[in-house]
């Protein structure tokens, strides 16, 4: 296993930098009338947005050795798309900032939008999701194999039905705002993913920097999906892109990516083994309480990255002014959201793929069935 060193944003550490970005904010929103003392709390918003001590954002390289599931040492990655969202969110304010207090037609509105976005965001981003997990609490004792089979049956497909679901909510989240771009641009901004990005020299001294910090962002997000994820993620983007223009893109495709009827044949299958015992059964039951709750976990917070870039392409659209860089920019992180989101849904249906963040639901699966004869 492949051990890597504590980082990203625990809950409590991103409600505490979080809160200082909204105390900040809202001091600055209050001052806008006063040109002099909006330059102090304009310096006080820049300090807050500063990145927290000690993170490192993690670079998933390789595979694991021998296969298996990547040794977070502790971590779960959903502490690192904390810390991403924080990027978001940061760049989010900054831009913010520079709509109300840059150029000559000042924009306060966004500033607060920011605010409430922030708001919105954090108990979600630090919570587990509940909305569509199985009953607090519960825990699997059957009384019979039967009973034991049947619900690992239809609990593991419950499963792989809300990660479906919960996907596709994202993506036709994301194709709604990919509506809102130049469509000639987005399959240049898919293939610009992961090379260095021009310097956007047209906007003020505030704007450029929360640009800065949302292309930081991006770069967190690919380097946490790790290096041999680039290209699958520009492939699962395209993919749908492509299949959306045509108007042939459904839930039933993303239901295929994560193999949900061929996780469920091998399910059938293996439960068809005389050897099974109650308590293995019910061990795996088990398994897909917690993989649920992280799963959602991780989708919260990638709803809430997908809300703070739809908002920064708003506020940006204020300026009116020609920036060719833009679509290649916001259509990028777009992008990876949408890559994003099918690749960990994969991970978690258990659907081979470039992720080794957990057991998914057929690798769970695999674990009930019986060792292959030697020599096999």
């Amino acid at each position: 296993m492949i051990e890597y060193p504590p980082m990203g944003y625990s809950a409590s550490t991103y409600l505490t930098q979080t809160n200082r970005l909204l105390v900040s904010g809202r001091e600055l929103l209050l001052s806008l009338d006063d040109s002099a003392g909006a330059a102090g709390k304009i310096a006080g918003l820049e300090e807050a947005a500063r990145p927290g001590p000690a993170t490192q954002l993690r670079f998933q390289s390789d595979a694991p050795p021998h296969g298996g599931v990547m040794d977070l040492a502790g971590e779960d990655p959903e502490d690192s798309l904390r810390e991403i969202l924080f990027e978001v969110q940061s760049a989010n304010m900054l831009i913010a900032a520079g709509l109300a207090t840059e150029g000559p037609r000042p924009a306060p509105s966004h500033l607060s939008q920011a605010l409430d976005q922030i708001e919105q965001s954090q108990a979600a981003a630090t919570a587990p999701a509940t909305g569509f997990l199985f009953a607090a609490g519960s825990s699997v004792m059957s009384a019979d194999l039967a009973s034991a089979r049947r619900t690992f049956r239809t609990d593991a497909q419950f499963a792989l039905d809300r990660f479906v679901t919960e996907a596709a909510e994202v993506i036709q989240s994301v194709l709604d705002q990919l509506k809102k771009l130049d469509p000639a641009k987005i399959a240049d901004a898919i293939e610009a993913l992961g090379k260095p990005f021009h310097d956007a020299v047209e906007a003020g001294r505030l704007l450029k920097k929360g640009i800065e910090r949302l292309q930081n962002a991006l770069r967190g997000l690919l380097d946490l999906l790790g290096s041999g994820a680039l290209a699958q993620l520009k492939e699962r983007a395209s993919e749908v892109w492509d299949k959306f223009v045509k108007g042939e893109y459904t839930q039933e495709i993303l239901a295929r990516t994560f193999g949900v009827s061929e996780t469920g044949n091998r399910i059938d299958g293996i439960l068809q083994n005389a050897n099974l015992e109650i308590a293995g059964l019910d061990s795996a039951s088990n398994a897909l309480r917690p993989l649920t709750e992280s799963y959602g976990g991780k989708i919260a917070i990638v709803k809430g990255l997908l809300a703070a870039v739809a908002l920064i392409a708003g506020g940006l659209a204020f300026l009116h002014v020609a920036m060719p860089w833009l679509p290649l920019l916001l259509g990028g992180a777009y992008a990876a959201l949408v890559g994003a989101t099918v690749l960990i849904g994969m991970n978690y249906a258990g659907r081979a793929g470039v992720l080794w963040w957990v057991a998914g639901v057929r690798d769970i699966a695999d674990g009930l069935a019986p060792p292959s004869p030697a020599g096999h």
